[in-house]
């Protein structure tokens, strides 16, 4: 092996790269996120090494609208069964305990944190909007979009409640389960093409909720579906247009189909089975 070049080593491990100076990250930061930060800046609460225990004498820098601003992150950490530190103390003559291998079952918990308040909680410290999941096919499932926007209407309800004489800014890293269209948002690539055939309709399936916003599971743990319809559009000129059938029609309610909608914009629909 020698002669063909080769050497033995051990292998390294791969660096890990977040991706913060990618393209894209770098024009986000640069053109979106800091010039809205900039502008909100004035009316956050400023802190210097001789003022940070004296909340209460702070110097309110805000804008016109009166009210201080206050910005909350959202934290999100796992926590594995087998967490530990590798080295401890023993004594002299005592063996550690052996420690099972593998990481072991995670838990994440999700919270909201400002510099105002920390943790983000009711004033009477009973209630917050920190969520502690158990991943896992078999556990809790998986922390989505669906789990993330409960999580944020659950802590914009205490912040109305509690906190009404200060603006609320939440704070999202770029993951994939902190992007998210709305539920019935317009998409070509859920349409029928055709008008339903009488007796049924078409909408859109979605995770079906209780009175308190939260998705409804069945005895798997699947979430329960339901159907609602897609949003209306609008024309060229800005006019709405209706997706569904007027009441006043013989199909009331019913999803008009993909070629009637560009038929009524104007567009040839000639088409071939």
């Amino acid at each position: 092996m020698h002669a063909l070049k080769f050497r033995w080593v051990k292998n390294h491990k791969g660096q890990y790269v977040d991706g913060h100076e990618r393209d894209d990250v770098v024009r986000y930061r640069q053109e979106v996120f800091l010039p809205a930060w900039y502008r909100m800046e004035g009316r956050m609460r400023a802190w210097t090494g001789d003022n940070m225990d004296n909340l209460e004498e702070l110097v309110d820098l805000i804008n016109q609208t009166g009210k201080r601003l206050v910005v909350w992150f959202h934290d999100e950490s796992i926590f594995y069964v087998h967490d530990r530190r590798p080295s401890q103390w023993v004594a002299d003559g005592v063996s550690p305990t052996p420690y099972a291998k593998g990481e072991g079952p995670s838990m994440m918990v999700a919270d909201f944190v400002s510099a105002d308040y920390g943790w983000l909680r009711s004033k009477d410290g009973l209630e917050s909007a920190r969520v502690i999941f158990r991943p896992g096919k078999n556990r809790d499932g998986y922390f989505t979009n669906e789990e993330i926007l409960a999580q944020l209407a659950k802590a914009m309800d205490i912040l109305e409640r509690d906190y009404p004489d200060e603006d609320h800014v939440f704070v999202f890293d770029n993951a994939t389960t902190h992007l998210k269209r709305a539920e019935d948002a317009i998409s070509a690539r859920k349409m029928s093409r055709n008008t339903p055939a009488v007796g049924k309709n078409w909408g859109i399936e979605v995770n079906l909720r209780n009175a308190a916003g939260e998705v409804v599971y069945d005895e798997k743990r699947k979430p329960k579906k339901t159907k609602i319809k897609m949003a209306n559009g609008f024309f060229a000129d800005g006019t709405p247009q209706d997706f569904y059938f007027g009441m006043e029609t013989e199909r009331p309610g019913v999803f008009k189909g993909m070629a009637v909608i560009l038929k009524e914009r104007g567009h040839d629909i000639t088409y071939t089975d």
